[in-house]
């Protein structure tokens, strides 16, 4: 019997139904890691990874034991999104691959595209990495806070492209070899009974600069490129889900 490389139309609509469950969210501002090679500056410097909405980590199946890759890769697996990976590209180009400067204790605008919304909440952390042949740990990235102190970012419904700020210390400075990692977690909460590791849980890394030669406004802009959606700007007013369980240890070496 000869095989065919053409899909029947059930074969189709089942491929595109497989690709939507699999879609759930994205950093656009900074731009992340695996998202930074769709925008026309950074074309040809780093590669784009076409399944950037869905790095989380395997799925519950892999993350329910506590352990994750730190920028969303699975975490038995290739940590292409971790420094040195292949969308991880800072060590080799430096300033090139940064995608937002921001100036020390400012305020940051950031973008999140959810494209299927799974309720729950992101939080933001930030990790120094002094030279070039630093790698981020789960340890060096610190809590952000909203200007209002909260620490969790409510996740409204809808899916849509959502804007949230989020404050950088007034201590931390890095540019040059120099650079900080921004790191978005989105913890879902379509499981109310489950602690945190029974939730399905999102992450994204972004590079950028912190230091007084930047204005309070991310440069360059990211935005021009953003995912056909409908942007919504919602109150981070709202009271938070229980999230007193500790994060899931992601301390093991990182693979290349």
């Amino acid at each position: 019997m000869k095989s065919t490389a053409f899909l029947t139309p059930m074969a189709l609509i089942m491929a595109m139904m497989v690709q939507d469950a699999c879609a759930h969210g994205r950093l656009l501002v900074p731009p992340h890691r695996g998202y930074i090679g769709r925008l026309h500056q950074f074309k040809g410097i780093v590669p784009v990874n076409f399944g950037d909405h869905s790095l989380n980590a395997g799925g519950i199946g892999q993350t329910k034991g506590g352990k994750h890759g730190i920028c969303g890769d699975k975490y038995s697996g290739k940590r292409l999104h971790e420094t040195g990976g292949k969308f991880a590209k800072f060590p080799q180009h430096r300033e090139k691959v940064i995608g937002a400067c921001y100036a020390p204790g400012s305020t940051m605008d950031l973008q999140v595209q959810i494209t299927a919304n799974h309720k729950g909440y992101f939080e933001f952390g930030l990790c120094k990495l002094n030279s070039l042949n630093d790698s981020e740990t789960e340890d060096c990235f610190k809590t952000l806070v909203q200007p209002n102190g909260e620490k969790d970012w409510q996740l409204p419904a809808g899916s849509k492209t959502f804007s949230m700020q989020y404050m950088l210390p007034d201590g931390v400075s890095c540019d040059g070899d120099s650079h900080c990692v921004l790191r978005w977690h989105y913890v879902g909460w379509n499981n109310p009974d489950a602690d945190i590791n029974g939730q399905e849980q999102y992450w994204n890394c972004a590079d950028i600069y912190v230091s007084n030669t930047c204005g309070s406004s991310p440069s360059p802009s990211s935005s021009q490129s953003t995912p056909s959606t409908s942007q919504s700007t919602p109150s981070t007013s709202q009271s938070t889900p229980s999230t007193s369980q500790s994060t899931p240890s992601t301390s093991q070496s990182t693979p290349s």
